[in-house]
């Protein structure tokens, strides 16, 4: 017979069997669910659907091997040639689709400047690096089938872009593909990834692949960018027939996840942590018992080490006891008033409650900050954190927030923070200026909002006289965005001469597991005149209440911790949207400050609150982007203070500013995509 005919004869037979096969498993989940009748019977009918969809996918895994053997038989009897693909070819390809060819072995790890492992039980590996226009991956992971990593605009699979390779008799394939949902991925018209390498050994499969920052195929592949990326990964325990079809990469069952990963994170300074003159101390809490509430805020104080001279601190890292990684939202340090001996309680205490010291009190410019996702952060190296010195702290006070919205009871935690020093003092102080909202209740985010965006405000009135005291910008070399679960986005917009001259962070695709303090280079400077607004882009289809700012995961928050130098004395620049004018869009005139906003004026609404009346308001998505336009045309109350004790320099700190303006951005001249 002829190649095609062969090829015709042997998609008969495995249409044929996988057609019998699927008919047999809808009789059976027919069957299972006949005769339900309450609740038990439902909950014992979906085990046995569970079971049935093992058989299943144990059937069709023997109709794989099944097809083999019928096709090697085939090429015994010279019915079908050895080596060719069902269109003919001798590379596997189809439509022109030409994978390429193994052209080296192992790579060197080294090599790369970022890893992350995807799953749990450390069987898939991803190294990657990239450099203005590429990015490069090596996919190492723990299978003889194919293997797949995906780009995903929210952590699922409809609308990723996907890529899948595999190696089979010493052959390397990578494919271009598209999710349309829960199904296979479609072959993209044209394929933008280019395969470097690809080989197996008796446990894994590893390959070397790279594609454009910006593909050229806007349609079907998604641009990377400095955001966070939802990655999408899978393996199967078996190679594809074919490139696409029925023969095509099948389902790869629980061998699937999604990690949330900044890929273009700027690479860690280097720092030689067995150099004699780094030391270390640990700030631990002693073995606490998580209060078992949704949200507690933890703090105890501690002594800094007694220094002869200045020393430089130049890496922070935390310390999370194993097993209670999910209870961790946060920890920060702060630094308490210079000459304050803020005591140190034997387990501590909770933190913002009326019984805790009152020198904790004086403790409230930031010193080091770690949030869920992040890791370690190093300075450059020509900055420091300053310790030592007669204007640096002699305590600190370590603040954990607890996240226990299971309620769990009796579990103890010894995390902390670890902070690296030296006595090598380098050229510069660091900084750091938290701007953003306010944190208080009068920060509401409406329930049913696609996308509702808040804005503070870091005002020149705040700003330009510290700037003036120092003589000279300041240099912006690291930020960390900060909101919490309904937060999708958050950017800080630099404004010079009412245009939008940088970002000092920006995240398009926030996500709240993931907090990483974010290198910045080249360094960007902020000069007098300057002004900073900060936007956080919420949702909350899912939502019913208003969300307020607070605390708690559940409440929000919208900020960005700048790290800076040189030195000056501000901590905070941030601003609050008056909650007089928000109670106009309810009808309601005037209102207590503090939550849940009795209400003044008019009397016919007396004794009531302002919470009650938002919640009562019949919110749509119309009418949350209705309240968003109306929340930005209000004026907002400016807070500007540095360190305890320090003199202010400004004014601004509790006085009314209208927002400020839009600012107006440079035209870009060419969208083109370099190489397309």
């Amino acid at each position: 017979q002829s190649q095609g005919s062969c090829e015709r004869w042997w998609l008969v037979i495995v249409t044929m069997a996988t057609f019998a096969t699927f008919l047999l498993a809808f009789a059976g989940i027919g069957s299972l669910f006949a005769d339900v009748r309450g609740q038990d019977q439902y909950l014992n009918a979906l085990s046995d659907l569970r079971q049935l969809v093992t058989d299943i996918d144990g059937t069709l895994q023997e109709l794989k091997a099944d097809v083999q053997d019928i096709k090697a038989a085939l090429q015994q009897q010279n019915i079908c040639t050895q080596g060719n693909s069902i269109d003919g070819t001798t590379t596997g390809g189809t439509d022109g689709i030409t994978p390429e060819l193994l052209i080296s072995g192992p790579p060197a790890v080294g090599e790369f400047t970022h890893h992350a492992v995807m799953d749990e039980n450390d069987r898939y590996l991803l190294l990657w690096k990239f450099d203005s226009e590429t990015i490069t991956f090596e996919a190492q992971v723990q299978t003889t089938g194919f293997v797949g990593l995906g780009f995903s605009p929210n952590g699922g699979m409809t609308g990723s872009d996907v890529i899948i390779g595999w190696v089979k008799d010493g052959q390397a394939y990578i494919t271009d593909r598209i999710a349309e949902g829960y199904f296979q991925p479609r072959l993209d018209a044209s394929q933008d990834v280019e395969l470097l390498s690809g080989y197996e050994n008796g446990t894994h499969t590893v390959l070397r692949f790279r594609r454009k920052l910006r593909p050229c195929d806007t349609v079907d592949d998604r641009e990377i960018t400095e955001d966070t990326q939802r990655v999408i990964w899978a393996f199967s325990d078996n190679d594809p027939v074919d490139l696409d079809g029925f023969l095509g990469p099948r389902y790869h069952g629980f061998n699937r996840g999604t990690k949330s990963i900044i890929l273009l994170q700027k690479e860690e300074h280097d720092l030689d942590l067995q150099d004699s003159s780094i030391l270390t101390v640990d700030f631990i809490n002693p073995n606490v018992v998580i209060p078992s509430k949704d949200t507690t805020y933890w703090c105890n104080a501690f002594r800094l080490p007694d220094l002869d001279r200045k020393h430089h601190m130049i890496r922070f890292e935390p310390i999370i006891q194993p097993g209670n990684e999910a209870l961790l939202h946060h920890i920060l340090i702060y630094q308490c008033k210079r000459g304050v001996a803020a005591p140190s309680l034997s387990e501590g205490h909770e933190c913002y409650h009326p019984n805790m010291p009152g020198e904790w009190g004086d403790c409230y410019t930031i010193m080091a900050a770690w949030a869920v996702g992040g890791g370690a952060f190093t300075y450059p190296d020509h900055v420091g954190f300053s310790l030592g010195t007669d204007d640096d702290p002699d305590y600190i006070l370590l603040e954990t927030h607890y996240d226990n919205p299971n309620f769990l009871h009796g579990v103890r935690d010894s995390s902390g923070m670890r902070l690296y020093y030296t006595p090598n003092a380098r050229q510069y102080d660091a900084g750091i200026l938290e701007s953003g909202i306010r944190v208080t209740s009068s920060h509401i985010v409406p329930p049913q909002a696609e996308s509702f965006d808040s804005a503070g405000f870091c005002f020149k009135e705040c700003l330009t006289p510290y700037l003036q005291q120092l003589g000279q910008p300041i240099h912006v070399f690291a930020s960390m965005l900060h909101a919490h679960l309904l937060g999708t986005g958050v950017r800080t917009k630099l404004v010079r001469d009412g245009r939008l001259e940088t970002y000092l962070g920006r995240d398009e695709n926030y996500d709240f597991d993931l907090q990483e303090t974010r290198i910045i280079e080249p360094e960007i400077d902020i000069k007098e005149g300057d002004e900073l607004i900060t936007e956080c882009r919420y949702r909350s289809t899912h939502m019913r209440t208003t969300t307020h700012g607070g605390l708690s995961s559940r409440d929000e928050m919208c900020q960005n911790y700048l790290q800076y130098y040189p030195r000056i004395k501000l901590d905070y620049c941030n601003s609050l949207t008056d909650i007089n004018h928000l109670a106009q869009f309810f009808g309601v005139q005037s209102v207590d400050w503090s939550f849940p906003f009795q209400i003044y004026s008019p009397a016919s609404m007396s004794g009531q609150t302002l919470y009650d009346v938002m919640n009562a308001h019949p919110w749509t998505s119309a009418e949350a982007e209705r309240f968003d336009q109306f929340t930005r045309q209000g004026r907002v109350l400016g807070y500007c203070y540095g360190p305890a004790g320090s003199p202010s320099l400004s004014d601004a700190n509790g006085q009314f500013y209208n927002p400020i303006p839009e600012p107006t951005v440079l035209a870009i001249n060419s969208t083109a995509i370099p190489g397309c």
